[in-house]
């Protein structure tokens, strides 16, 4: 991709390019290690096959490349690589650009190979090509900022991915000399803007199962004017009116539940030129209209009449895929469509497990591990549907649910690492990698502290020092960011940013009693990984706030009522009181003794408990989506709820946090009964999570709180020691018969059986402690 030789912003453009390069192999090797990185995406062809896609996300001065052995892929005699290119040109949910140098920032690709005793690079030896089959797409902008294709095939070269294609017509590809202030000439990395190219984050991403969509019916509309926005024409074409006439054939598909990868559409019987407009979404109304409730995803293809078969270059998460079918008549009637998905997420190897005597629990389970499946693409990402972001604090849930279940570790690892985008004043971007990054116009100080979390949790797990230590003066900046909002006594007031706790109507305006309390845990995790270190300066300041916090939080509490408000306002002390703020007090260690028992009983006592989301109760199919005005207005100062005797419940996010006080308070008894609170989920049909109660996305990776709890609360398997050292085991069944789970660790698989009769069966490579 060749960029300017002057100082210029990078141009703007959604562009692709196509490089391929014939060599010839006379013995083929066992292994030919490749590294690839390109600024933008690839997909990379050997032979004519597919073996690899990337590079992961990342902020673009840190990136990392992506090593594929091809050694598989190649034979005797000629062999061809090809390398897709892609430069979004504009921040999406997941690449952001970098600002350019006089030759760097505009587009980029990196290759070295080592085939036998040669060496195979990017340079002037490879050929390139415009991707003219290819035209750019606005990319949508606000909460869906997933790039849209389209392609005509008409415009596509057959075959260059194989030997013998004719090239001639093709350029050499322009050998980027980086220019920038202290450059040495140099035509390999590292060079500004980009820095060095880091080691990968994991080995490969494999692809994974195929499921092929059902055509549900198809009808012939008047249809609507033409858009440039594949997605867009089919929204309008749904609207159309029905036409026996008409020159439009809409086509709806259904893949039975949500999956997320590689979308490929093959078409037989299509005239050259024939239209095919292609837009997902996770919901459909009565109707079988496609509604999108912030998701803006598809792409177009148009055929050339032989041989029509594409795959998406990006990923895409969906359930239900309509088709709107333009061209000459016979065409448009005769077309036969196939839809398909290809899994693009991180691997999840055999070996974990978790059963017990309650089938509805086995299946709640299972659920939560195929909702973080598919929210683990090349980073833990709030939904694959709506926005594929890589949030800041989503991220805690679905960690847990693999460092329990998942012998992998490299993305629970890999996440937090991912997320260290630091703003100037110490507060972490609310989404890693992404346009929200980039932008920086909002914020969510709460994210940060479920970030310390997530660092803790490596830690706990890892017992890595050498990560904890480089990660540990970003904890320590991000809280440190809060003590501007300190007032003379002790507490948090005012804090600016996006209060989201978890779309649950908990109040956090004025002097909020579940803000001070989340920064209190991240104090107490902080120091104690700093004592860990060997940080002791850090340590003893942390315990310091700790301790204050602890004595001004008394402020909040309602001994009358028994609960902790939610907030204080211009020194008044308000009547609500959400489940948020008790849970979070016990498990920052705010709670007394001798007030724990009645804390819990407090915020469990489903009598008491509604659910309300003034924002995400209307973002439903049937609602009116307009739940976001809370967002720029506030709460109303009134809530349309009892105050005095009712307390909204947490989502299910925040559950994770409900469960850990349970577990503080001495009452793990209580979480298998709050585990079958996701049973209304499946009684509705869902085969993934959620994101709420009620509203939001039907693949919430965050909602999957008992995947990791009935693990590490109903069997009590949690590290005693950091890295696994030694084990604890203490079980809590409530009502089970009997559980037994195997899990991860750096040691090798730990298996536990507990039976209610108390029979206990441990299998460990480490000591075992109780609880």
């Amino acid at each position: 991709m060749q960029t300017s030789t002057r100082t210029a912003l990078a141009d703007p453009r959604d562009r692709i390019v196509l490089f391929r390069r014939e060599f010839t192999v006379s013995v083929v090797p066992e292994s030919a290690p490749a590294r690839v990185w390109v600024d933008g995406r690839y997909v990379l062809n050997v032979n004519g096959v597919e073996v690899a896609r990337g590079p992961v996300r990342n902020e673009p001065r840190s990136a990392r490349y992506d090593f594929v052995d091809i050694g598989p892929f190649l034979r005797a005699g000629v062999n061809t690589l090809a390398i897709v290119a892609r430069h979004f040109g504009q921040s999406t949910s997941w690449w952001v650009p970098v600002p350019p140098t006089y030759s760097l920032g505009a587009g980029s690709l990196v290759f070295e190979c080592l085939v036998g005793d040669e060496w195979i690079v990017s340079d002037a030896s490879w050929r390139s090509s415009n991707g003219e089959a290819w035209t750019p797409v606005p990319v949508p902008g606000d909460v869906a900022c997933l790039p849209l294709e389209s392609f005509d095939a008409r415009a596509h070269c057959r075959g260059w991915t194989e030997a013998g294609f004719d090239d001639s017509a093709w350029r050499s590809a322009f050998e980027i000399t980086p220019l920038h202030t202290g450059a040495d000439g140099r035509r390999s990395p590292p060079s500004s803007p980009f820095g060095a190219l880091r080691p990968p984050v994991r080995v490969a991403y494999p692809t994974g199962s195929t499921h092929v969509a059902d055509e549900i019916d198809s009808i012939t509309v008047a249809g609507s004017p033409d858009q440039e926005d594949p997605v867009r024409q089919v929204l309008l074409d749904q609207e159309s009116i029905p036409d026996p006439t008409g020159s439009v054939v809409l086509r709806r598909f259904d893949l039975g539940r949500i999956a997320a990868g590689s979308v490929t559409l093959e078409v037989a019987g299509a005239d050259p030129g024939t239209r095919v407009d292609v837009a997902a979404s996770e919901h459909v109304d009565a109707h079988g209209r496609l509604v999108t409730l912030g998701q803006h995803a598809g792409f177009r293809y148009v055929c050339r009449g032989d041989d029509d078969v594409f795959t998406t270059f990006d990923t895409i998460g969906t359930r239900f895929l309509n088709v709107a079918v333009r061209g000459a008549d016979a065409s448009v009637s005769n077309a036969q469509i196939r839809l398909s998905v290809t899994d693009r997420h991180r691997p999840r190897p055999a070996g974990a497990s978790f059963e017990c005597s309650d089938d509805s629990l086995n299946t709640i389970h299972a659920i939560g591990l195929r909702t973080v499946d598919l929210c683990a693409l090349d980073a833990y990402v709030d939904c694959p549907t709506r926005e594929q972001r890589a949030w800041t604090g989503d991220s805690v849930v679905h960690q847990m649910v693999d460092f329990v279940s998942n012998p992998d570790w490299s993305m629970p690892v890999w996440h937090p690492q991912l997320a260290t985008h630091v703003r100037p004043d110490g507060m972490l971007a609310m989404a890693a990698a992404s346009d929200f990054a980039a932008d920086d116009q909002m914020y969510l100080p709460d994210w940060s502290l479920h970030w310390i979390r997530s660092v803790h949790n490596i830690h706990l797990y890892t017992g890595d020092r050498e990560l904890v230590a480089e990660l540990s003066p970003i904890a320590e900046r991000a809280l440190r960011w809060f003590e501007s909002f300190l007032g003379p006594d002790d507490l948090l007031h005012d804090v600016t940013g996006w209060a989201l706790s978890d779309w649950a109507s908990v109040y956090m305006n004025g002097c909020s009693s579940l803000t001070n309390a989340l920064w209190a845990r991240g104090l107490r995790d902080f120091a104690e990984m700093s004592s860990w270190l060997g940080n002791d300066a850090s340590a003893r300041w942390a315990r310091a706030r700790h301790d204050a916090v602890r004595a001004a939080f008394e402020v909040f509490w309602d001994e009358g009522r028994g609960v902790y408000i939610d907030h204080i306002v211009d020194g008044e002390k308000r009547r609500e009181a959400a489940q948020h703020p008790g849970a979070m007090a016990i498990v920052a260690g705010l709670v007394p003794d001798d007030r724990m028992a009645r804390v819990i009983e407090g915020i469990t006592d489903r009598r008491r408990l509604i659910r309300h989301s003034y924002v995400m109760d209307r973002l439903t199919v049937d609602g009116d989506g307009q739940g976001f005005v809370y967002l720029m207005n506030g709460f109303p100062a009134d809530p349309p709820w009892d105050v005095e005797n009712q307390m909204v419940e947490a989502e299910p996010f925040f559950q994770y946090v409900v469960h850990e006080a349970m577990v503080a308070a001495g009452r793990a008894d209580l979480v298998v009964e709050s585990c079958r609170l996701w049973q209304v989920f499946v009684d509705a049909g869902e085969t993934t999570w959620p994101e709420c109660w009620v509203g939001g996305t039907r693949c919430h990776g965050w909602s999957s709180t008992p995947t990791a709890d009935l693990v590490r609360h109903v069997l009590g398997i949690t590290p005693a020691a950091p890295g696994y050292g030694s084990v604890r085991v203490a079980p809590s069944l409530g009502d089970l018969q009997w559980a037994r789970a195997t899990v991860p660790t750096p040691h090798g698989w730990i298996t536990v059986e507990a039976h209610a009769d108390g029979r206990v069966l441990v299998d460990s490579p480490v000591p075992v402690v109780g609880a």
